[in-house]
């Protein structure tokens, strides 16, 4: 945990978190307009493959129900199926998405994946993670989780300043990242925002597991991750706006 700057506000123009199925996986008119594509069409992979790989993992993420689900039980990172990106990678974006996980979950967004070799041996690629876990039961070393292992904080670096998410429903999470201003968004909320050259940003990478990591505090860009921590997860309505 760290002193980094974290701001909150309402946004009151934000969709709700509860989607109806017949309207998820797809863009309103208003949003092709304003440059928004969709990274996930309800019905096929199309635009992801596994992290390190060429296709598209051929077991543990399906497609069921208009959902991108990871059907994962293994309990480690990139324990069962892996991890999967975007074919694209991204510097500038607003990324959108609704995901759903159950009691004692883990999972996680990345963000700046640059897929570096050699591929790590054990577990998941670094990268700024959009943690997804189970706020209040989730036990770590333990030890119930620290606010910067906690849902919508940059994992490990910045903790978002919210109360614990309630699992078994659909939430609404947004990313955004206008060059070194990261914001986490959660439910229409505004949980986490923060400079990257600010020196509690820094602090806070020097204070993680990524204190090692050559550039980790100004990776310029790279691929959005899904993760596979070994737990169920699905993720729908996942969209992204690149920002000039």
């Amino acid at each position: 945990m760290n002193s980094a700057s974290i701001v909150i506000t309402v946004c009151l123009g934000f969709v709700s978190p509860v989607i109806s199925a017949q309207t998820a996986n797809v863009l309103t008119p208003a949003e092709r307009k304003a440059g928004w594509e969709l990274l996930f069409d309800g019905k096929t992979t199309t635009g992801w493959r596994g992290a390190y790989a060429d296709q598209f993992p051929a077991k543990g993420w399906v497609v069921k129900n208009g959902e991108l689900r990871g059907e994962l039980r293994e309990g480690a990172e990139s324990g069962d199926a892996g991890d999967i990106v975007t074919l694209k990678k991204y510097r500038n974006f607003e990324f959108a998405f609704d995901w759903k996980l159950g009691k004692g979950g883990n999972s996680g967004v990345k963000y700046f994946i640059e897929e570096r070799q050699p591929k790590p041996a054990k577990g998941s690629q670094a990268g700024y993670e959009y943690q997804l876990i189970d706020d209040a039961d989730y036990i770590y070393n333990d030890k119930h989780l620290p606010a910067d292992l906690k849902t919508a904080s940059i994992y490990d670096v910045v903790a978002a300043n919210k109360p614990d998410v309630t699992l078994g429903q659909w939430h609404q999470s947004r990313i955004v990242v206008n060059h070194n201003r990261i914001e986490h968004w959660l439910d229409g909320v505004k949980v986490l925002a923060v400079d990257r050259t600010s020196a509690a940003f820094r602090q806070g990478v020097m204070d993680s597991k990524f204190k090692d990591y050559p550039g980790f505090a100004q990776i310029p860009e790279g691929h959005i991750l899904l993760q596979d921590h070994g737990h169920s997860v699905s993720f729908r309505n996942l969209k992204i706006k690149p920002i000039p």
